[in-house]
């Protein structure tokens, strides 16, 4: 057998075993998906108006009244006769011929249920061999004679899942011995639990079962069991022996709630706060200048006197921000100060004190040529007294 295939140009070989694992694979995984998809091919029994009983036989419905009454949490009916050890307080018990045709309707609807457990697919055999210390998963489970519990509890599994569904088929008889006993978990309900087969004969004393029970002929419970479901026969008696009857219901499937939180928006307040500072500069410049020049002619003596006197003030106001107001206010030159007036003096090269000083300069250069020109009128020459002297 040639496993590899080489081409002188090839780069590379290519086995003909990779198709071959591939497929391989697929079967695999295509097998064990088919085997978890048929082990929950199981769907739930429709009871209709079975349901709402805990016990329902085809003729007497018994109880043995010296061990303690049977309680049944349901409604509970027999067309013969239900002992007065049957006990179910609260619901409706429909008791002898009387009230055969008000549970007709239920009795049709066990023979339905009875038939379309038996309809179902199977997916796995279990035999004659005892449940008891097993755990098995969701499925519809055969045996070609009878099914026996004993050992220890039969566990049954949900998976996490709680419409998941059990239905166990027997031929003959079930039989649930002494230290047997059925229990769930994992989200598995009693509710979609069924038991369809000839006969049971529950002996466990003290002990639980779990599930409906659709049986073809008789049911019978020794003493102190505690079934959680319904024991309904199709053709004969049910006998109790101070029992418990807990008819279920299965929980509401729970709601997904998807819970949405808008956003939290935070608005943050803002304050502006706006800073304006004004500063105000003045300047007062104030210039005086005098020019005094004297004169003396012929014994007169002429005396004059030049005051100039410039003041210039510049006012500065500046306003931050972005605003400067300047205002200048000058004093025309000779204007005398006012009494208890402040005479300032401007700042040095500034514009105000060359203005100033070039104004002092003229009026004195002007005081000085007034002062040079002759005296208006004759003065009378002094007189001289000649003589002679000896």
């Amino acid at each position: 057998m040639k496993l590899f295939k080489h081409h002188a140009r090839a780069t590379r070989s290519r086995s003909n075993t990779t198709p071959a694992i591939g497929l391989l694979l697929l079967a695999i995984v295509g097998f064990a998906l088919a085997f978890a998809g048929s082990a929950r091919s199981a769907t739930t029994i429709n009871l209709g108006a079975a349901a709402s009983f805990g016990a329902l036989s085809f003729t007497a419905m018994t109880n043995a009244d010296a061990a303690g009454p049977t309680v049944v949490s349901g409604d509970v009916g027999s067309p013969t006769s239900v002992g007065a050890g049957v006990t179910n307080s609260g619901f409706a018990r429909y008791n002898g011929p009387a009230d055969a045709s008000g549970m007709a309707s239920a009795q049709a609807a066990v023979t339905a249920a009875y038939l379309a457990a038996e309809a179902q697919t199977s997916t796995q055999t279990v035999g004659t061999a005892s449940l008891g210390g097993t755990t098995l998963g969701p499925g519809v489970y055969d045996s070609g004679s009878s099914m026996l519990i004993t050992g220890g509890a039969l566990t049954l599994d949900g998976g996490g899942d709680p419409n998941a569904v059990f239905i166990f088929r027997a031929v003959s008889d079930l039989t649930v011995e002494v230290g047997g006993s059925v229990t769930y978990t994992n989200g598995a309900q009693p509710c979609n639990v069924f038991w369809k087969v000839q006969s049971a004969w529950l002996k466990n004393s003290g002990s639980t079962f779990v599930g409906t029970i659709l049986a073809l002929t008789q049911i019978t419970l020794t003493n102190n069991i505690t079934v959680q479901g319904r024991v309904l026969a199709r053709n004969a008696d049910v006998t109790f022996i101070h029992d418990t009857i807990v008819r279920p219901s299965c929980a509401a499937p729970v709601a997904t709630t998807t819970t949405t939180t808008p956003s939290a928006t935070t608005t943050a307040a803002t304050t502006t706060t706006s800073a304006t500072t004004t500063t105000s500069a003045t300047t007062t410049t104030s210039a005086t200048t005098t020019t005094s020049a004297t004169t003396t002619t012929s014994g007169t003596t002429t005396s004059a006197t030049t005051t100039t006197s410039g003041t210039t003030t510049t006012s500065r106001t500046t306003t931050t921000p972005g605003t400067t107001t300047t205002a200048g206010t000058p004093t025309p030159p000779g204007t005398p100060a006012s009494p208890g007036a402040t005479i300032t003096t401007p700042a040095p090269n500034s514009p105000a004190a060359k203005a100033a000083a070039a104004t002092a300069a003229k009026a004195a250069k002007k005081a000085d040529a007034k002062a040079k020109r002759p005296t208006r009128g004759h003065a009378k020459p002094p007189r001289h007294r000649f003589g002679l002297t000896g």
